[in-house]
């Protein structure tokens, strides 16, 4: 893996095209802001290659007791390889870790799920909206997994606070 600490990397054009094309507009952030977030000393942008190919990307989160997976996007091409379970299990350890995903309602959603699974999140059962990453852009209900393990009633509110002011509305444009 490859960190990427400004908008001057020459993988940085690709992450940003692999976000544009892996996630809506209401779910990922501006460009500007994307460039903008890098400069937070909590943020981490990773690039994976193989053989001087970009197969995909990150962007982590630290704060003090858990890490938040705001993005994780593997490239079209290398779908289906293990560089999503590589990428994934690269951020796994004994702090814990946090990730939205949408709903299980349907069967792209649940496989995403069982992805995760099989490599020890659980999916937390508490009610939770993606923030807006635009002052007065639209939420999306989603739900938190977790690992290594499930997050009590008050983890959850404190965490998902933590990351509504830090990873959302700290950002909003003024």
């Amino acid at each position: 893996m490859i960190r990427i600490e400004t908008e001057h990397h020459p993988y940085f054009p690709k992450v940003w095209h692999l976000l544009q094309t892996s996630f809506h507009a209401g779910e990922r952030r501006d460009l500007d802001k994307l460039k903008e977030i890098l400069k937070d000393e909590r943020v981490q942008l990773w690039a994976w290659e193989e053989q001087n190919l970009f197969m995909g990307m990150a962007v982590i989160w630290t704060f003090e007791k858990f890490n938040f997976l705001e993005y994780l996007a593997v490239h079209q091409d290398a779908r289906g390889k293990g560089i999503g379970s590589a990428l994934m299990q690269s951020f796994l350890g004994p702090k814990l870790l946090l990730l939205e995903v949408q709903p299980p309602t349907d069967d792209i959603n649940k496989s995403r799920i069982a992805f995760y699974e099989r490599l020890g999140l659980q999916l937390n059962s508490y009610p939770y909206h993606q923030p807006p990453y635009q002052k007065r852009g639209e939420t999306f209900p989603l739900q938190i997994m977790s690992s290594p393990q499930l997050l009590s009633p008050n983890e959850f509110e404190d965490y998902t606070t933590l990351i509504r002011k830090e990873v959302y509305e700290k950002w909003y444009a003024e």
